[in-house]
């Protein structure tokens, strides 16, 4: 059965944004608005930077974040060769 959606207005920036999304993600969608609009207000310290300027930087800052997180949550090479000698040790043992 398909999720129920809702309907919620989500503000970035002072600009509203309609959206209809599945209703176990409104937290989801409202804690993330809040923390952008959090990081958006961090650079209004910054002299000479307009609206326009504060959001690109928040999303950057945001990008960079989920970047590193995909990046660390992924094995590397090095990763792979040490599960792959502790399965053929597991192997061997199984054989003995």
């Amino acid at each position: 059965m398909a999720e129920a959606k809702v309907k919620v207005n989500i503000s970035i920036a002072g600009r509203n944004y309609p959206m209809t999304i599945d209703a176990s993600k409104e937290e989801l969608y409202r804690v993330a608005a809040k923390r952008l609009n959090e990081k958006i207000s961090e650079y209004t310290r910054i002299p000479k930077i307009d609206a326009q300027d504060r959001v690109a930087m928040a999303a950057l800052r945001f990008s960079i974040l989920a970047l590193n997180a995909e990046h660390s949550s992924s094995l590397g090479d090095q990763d792979i060769v040490e599960l792959e000698k502790i399965e053929q040790r597991i192997h061997n043992y199984i054989k003995e």
